[in-house]
């Protein structure tokens, strides 16, 4: 085989340990998406928690409060069975209706707020089951892709040793060269078509396409550095 096509089965083995270097690259952030697809679940359920705290919370305090005002009446009473007028009965009597309208208020209240807590409760138990099925089928996305890695990098390991042995094969001048070219470009050799390059595209001078079709030695297109044939 000549230099060009020993060139050419490597740069084939390159592109291809490219390619799968770039996937094996992808896979932590495809990991990591999926990963922060499942923070957001998570963030749902939490608020739904914290939401249910707060209701919760605020019937509690609701019954503390009904409770000090009961026990309110229950002095206002004992100290109306020791009143010696009408008139003072009757305004301890006045007190306690109006503490009794307060209890009456806060129960309404209660009422109102024992129903957003039964609400937060079935918004919690579907944020939940929510996140249980995103997190079975993100768990699964995860194994696919490590699988998948294990299995990339398997291939890289094969391919790499291919291109070790085909590189055994070429001129280390002309291996550099490639080498060099191979880092900065998506080819480092490409055909010449009706007198373009087909790396830039480009219409190369008529003495580069003469030279290429001799394959005798390095041929650069004039304009993108690329190895030409």
């Amino acid at each position: 085989m000549s230099q060009i096509e020993n060139l050419l089965s490597l740069q084939e083995t390159d592109c291809r340990i490219r390619e799968l270097e770039r996937l094996q690259s992808d896979i932590p952030a495809r990991k990591a998406l999926e990963e922060s697809r499942l923070d957001g679940h998570r963030a749902a359920v939490k608020a739904a928690e914290d939401y249910l705290k707060t209701k919760q919370a605020a019937v509690k305090d609701i019954e503390v409060d009904a409770g000090c005002l009961r026990e309110k009446i229950k002095k206002l009473r004992m100290q109306q069975m020791d009143l010696k007028t009408n008139k003072e009965f009757k305004a301890i009597q006045d007190e306690i209706s109006g503490i009794e309208a307060q209890i009456n208020g806060l129960e309404d209240r209660e009422l109102v707020l024992m129903q957003e807590t039964e609400e937060a409760k079935t918004s919690v138990e579907n944020s939940r089951s929510s996140l249980a099925s995103e997190e079975a089928v993100i768990r699964k996305d995860i194994h696919t892709w490590e699988a998948k890695l294990v299995e990339i990098e398997s291939e890289i390991s094969k391919f790499k040793a291919e291109r070790e042995q085909k590189a055994a094969l070429i001129d280390p001048v002309w291996l550099s060269t490639y080498r060099t070219i191979f880092s900065r470009r998506d080819l480092a050799l490409v055909p010449i078509e009706d007198g373009v390059c087909g790396g830039c595209h480009m219409k190369v001078p008529r003495f580069v396409v003469h030279d290429a079709r001799k394959q005798a030695e390095m041929v650069k297109c004039s304009y993108c550095g690329r190895l030409v044939y």
